[in-house]
């Protein structure tokens, strides 16, 4: 076959490397209770707070139907909570709770030893220059 060597697109390797970070993370949060696609709901609210279901699917790069059955489950098990907005009843903002204000610190601390095992051998600069190059594709392909 010729025309398209997958290894040579940075998005396969993109696609290898976040598989293997999602089952690395996916080994450390085993015992939590909470599902990668959790942590990092979790994370984006811990980082930028409350926000409406439909922002949280735009930071997840997800539909908002597949956010709305990942806000029910994360309910469900007592780690975020739905509230109303004052200005528009429509719009819902979810809410982390304190069962996962709780137990962030260890999840921060999972995941950043996660990092720090994929970053093992490789400089400060190379991974500045590689999050630099990969934001500068996605800005290319979202225009």
């Amino acid at each position: 076959m010729t025309g398209f060597d997958p290894y040579e697109s940075i998005g396969f390797h993109c696609t290898l490397t976040l598989r293997s970070f999602t089952r690395a993370l996916e080994t450390r949060l085993h015992k939590t209770g909470i599902s990668p696609a959790q942590f990092i709901a979790l994370a984006h609210l811990t980082a930028l707070g409350t926000m409406p279901q439909r922002e949280l699917a735009a930071h997840l790069s997800t539909s908002p139907v597949s956010v709305v059955k990942l806000i029910d489950r994360m309910e469900r098990d007592g780690w975020v909570e739905r509230q109303p907005s004052t200005e528009d009843r429509r719009i819902k903002h979810v809410v982390p709770t304190a069962k996962a204000a709780a137990v962030w610190n260890e999840l921060a601390a999972l995941a950043r030893a996660l990092v720090e095992q994929a970053y093992r051998g490789i400089s400060k600069e190379e991974i500045d220059t590689l999050k630099k190059t990969l934001r500068q594709i996605r800005e290319n392909l979202e225009t």
